[in-house]
């Protein structure tokens, strides 16, 4: 098994929940860090409680060893999930973020500069009527047309958006689980497809044309579930987490049963298929640390385990950068850089693992 190697750790202002490198071609040196605070000494004028947090910017240097600079601070209220486009829009990448304010924000960074500002770009509040937070966001990897997101709240509904001129428009919005909907996932392959897992332990499909029925609906894990990923550079394989410790590889055509399984011995709250390398994955896995799996053979193998984190271990991220040079002195620094992050900590860690 590999050791993963400690690079460079920061301090976060609130419990860090949410890390993700921009996948963009210019701007793959920047990291964001989401955080989330529950101020149980205070409360809104409608009695909520009220919970804080924000978003930080870092850029990736190596001179020569591996660091963080902070780059930009942004106040969004508590972060519980975020997701980068995957393509340019308008000379930007383009952030979303789930809120625990119950918002959908889009912010942004524009391609031709080098800051790492975080601007703000779109924003719709979903939580008007309905007191809820938004626990999780994903796009759809589509080629053409309006970008469409999927996000999935504390009510057990999925909430399906469509950006158009600017604009973030809710197209529809459903109820998917009995109880929080911890996850939400599309379908990379087919965009109109989405996946979703929530605190009643189900496991569920849906197609966007109709979501008046499931497409499928797996009670495999025992319970709830919390991460859902679908490979990008395999359109046959999808990986589900849950608080029931175990990580299900799954063959889409095929999803009564999963063809592997693995225990981690912590609850699965996030899964980071490997940007460039279809066989390796991420996993947060709460009270025990981060792991590296590797996919080989469709048997899921333990790689790598990182334990140097005090807390619960929610966010991670691969750098989708595979080599990056300092201007003025030409340095390099491994492929496989991870950045992970604890809650109760606040702690926002480097690291490398060789795979």
């Amino acid at each position: 098994m590999e050791v993963p190697q400690f690079a460079f750790a920061d301090n976060t202002d609130f419990n860090a929940d949410s890390v993700e490198w921009c996948p963009i071609p210019q701007l793959t040196q920047f990291l964001v860090c989401g955080t989330y605070h529950l101020d149980e000494g205070q409360s809104g004028a409608d009695g909520t409680q009220i919970r804080n947090g924000n978003i930080t910017s870092y850029k990736l240097l190596s001179d020569p060893e591996l660091k963080l600079e902070k780059a930009d601070v942004v106040d969004t209220g508590g972060v519980l999930d975020m997701k980068w486009y995957p393509k340019s829009l308008n000379e930007a990448a383009v952030l979303g973020v789930a809120c625990s304010s119950g918002k959908v924000l889009l912010l942004k960074v524009s391609v031709d500069e080098d800051t790492g500002c975080l601007q703000p770009f779109a924003v719709v509040d979903c939580s008007v009527d309905e007191k809820k937070m938004m626990l999780s966001l994903d796009w759809a990897n589509q080629e053409d047309g309006s970008p469409t997101l999927i996000t999935s709240d504390t009510l057990g509904n999925l909430n399906y958006f469509c950006l158009r001129d600017g604009e973030l428009c809710l197209t529809e919005s459903w109820k998917a689980h009995s109880f929080e909907a911890w996850i939400s996932a599309f379908d990379y392959s087919q965009p109109h497809i989405v996946y979703s897992g929530g605190d009643d332990c189900c496991f569920k499909c849906w197609d966007l044309r109709n979501t008046s029925n499931t497409v499928f609906v797996n009670k495999r894990h025992s319970m709830g579930v919390t991460s859902i990923s679908k490979s990008k550079l395999n359109e046959h394989l999808l990986v589900t987490g849950s608080y029931d410790e175990h990580v299900f590889l799954w063959d889409v055509r095929k999803m009564k049963t999963p063809i592997s399984e693995i225990s981690l011995g912590g609850g699965i709250w996030r899964l980071k298929w490997h940007p460039s390398n279809p066989q390796y994955l991420l996993t947060a896995s709460m009270h025990n640390g981060f792991h590296a799996v590797s996919i080989s053979d469709e048997t899921l193998t333990l790689k790598g385990h990182y334990t140097k984190h005090d807390s619960l271990a929610y966010g991670v991220d691969w750098c989708c950068q595979s080599v990056a040079q300092n201007e003025d002195e030409n340095l390099s620094y491994s492929p496989n850089v991870v950045a992970s992050c604890s809650f109760y900590d606040k702690l926002l860690n480097l690291w490398t693992i060789n795979l």
